[in-house]
């Protein structure tokens, strides 16, 4: 079961659990579980820690049907013998490059309703969704977070299912970032659009930490807080972005306040900060956020963004993926959330 302690953001109640090899399968029920194809080793990590109860698998395929890459047809197939075990059928979508993501959200969002009609458990709208985010871009992630809480209210429970990475020691930092072709809002997380009294930027750096010195060209922000996760498990991770810390910290005169550590993967942690830095500005300020840093600090950043109309989430739309192996570690995170004001959910029958 989920832990019974949960943080609430704005009316979604969110709650984390931590399941590792060798503990007893996670029973996850949804009306449907949404897939991203990638060639990460990863991808079905979930195999080993959470049993879905699901009606349908959507599948994103963001134009690699055709690659002809043997690690993404493996996954491929590994998926659809998991489905025969589950007994359930497989929908897969072709979508454009994950680049182009305006126009496959629009599809996803059509695609969404239509199961919504067929399979939806709550007077024809979807109660519950299972998401596997460990090889989905973090911009659908945070669209996702947005189509079912912020304006729309499409599906009023969702879990995100997340597989740790163990990552080699980079070779360079082509290994974690690729060439920036431009920032955009995430759609229904842009904020109240006006131009305010501030601009305030918060940065949720990751591997790719180098990212940020584009941030604050591309915002020109007039203050500026960083959030830096923080992991016992790749000690050349930390140092990476320790080193990064410091270069920012000097060039921007960062002070301790405007700098904070927090668990990789603590979705309250990340939470606690964002409402921690949004109630040191004025009510008409814009509040931009960036997340690259491990997805749940996506998932966070989307969620803070529902829950105040002064925060716009911003995405890095890269050139390309770095094609790069990214195995399991066994360690699995369920990040459930809630929506509180809707009837077809109940923290009794859904914790």
């Amino acid at each position: 079961m989920m832990t019974d302690e949960y943080s609430v953001c704005g009316n979604v109640a969110v709650g984390h659990k931590l399941l590792k090899d060798g503990d007893d399968l996670e029973r996850v029920t949804a009306d449907i579980a949404i897939f991203a194809l990638g060639w990460e080793s990863r991808f079905l990590a979930l195999e080993s820690h959470v049993a879905l109860d699901i009606k349908q698998i959507l599948v994103l395929d963001f134009e690699l049907a055709d690659t002809g890459d043997h690690a993404i047809e493996a996954n491929r197939k590994k998926l659809a013998d998991l489905a025969r075990k589950w007994d359930v059928p497989i929908t897969e979508i072709k979508l454009a490059p994950s680049t182009e993501f305006l126009k496959n959200i629009n599809t996803l969002g059509h695609t969404l309703a239509e199961l919504a009609r067929q399979l939806g458990t709550y007077h024809g709208s979807l109660r519950r969704v299972f998401v596997e985010c460990s090889t989905m871009p973090r911009v659908y992630i945070q669209w996702l977070v947005a189509f079912g809480f912020c304006s729309i209210g499409a599906f009023p429970a969702v879990d995100f299912g997340y597989a740790e990475g163990s990552y080699a020691h980079p070779s360079g930092s082509a290994e974690f970032s690729s060439a920036v072709d431009r920032y955009e809002t995430v759609p229904l997380l842009n904020g109240s659009g006006g131009m305010g009294e501030e601009k305030f930027l918060i940065v949720g750096i990751g591997g790719d930490a180098d990212m940020f010195y584009g941030l604050v060209d591309e915002f020109s922000p007039e203050r500026v807080a960083v959030l830096v996760p923080q992991s016992d498990r790749h000690t050349h991770l930390d140092s990476l972005l320790n080193q990064q810390v410091a270069k920012i910290t000097e060039m921007y005169r960062l002070d301790d306040e405007e700098v904070r550590r927090v668990g990789s993967f603590s979705i309250e942690g990340y939470l606690n900060a964002f409402e921690e830095y949004a109630m040191k500005v004025g009510e008409r300020a814009v509040i931009s956020v960036f997340a690259g840093g491990p997805k749940v600090q996506a998932i966070a950043a989307a969620l803070f963004a529902c829950a105040d109309r002064r925060v716009q989430v911003k995405a890095r739309i890269p050139k390309g993926y770095a094609r790069r192996e990214v195995q399991q570690n066994g360690s699995y995170h369920l990040f459930r959330l809630v929506d509180l004001t809707s009837p077809a959910c109940s923290l009794l029958d859904t914790w």
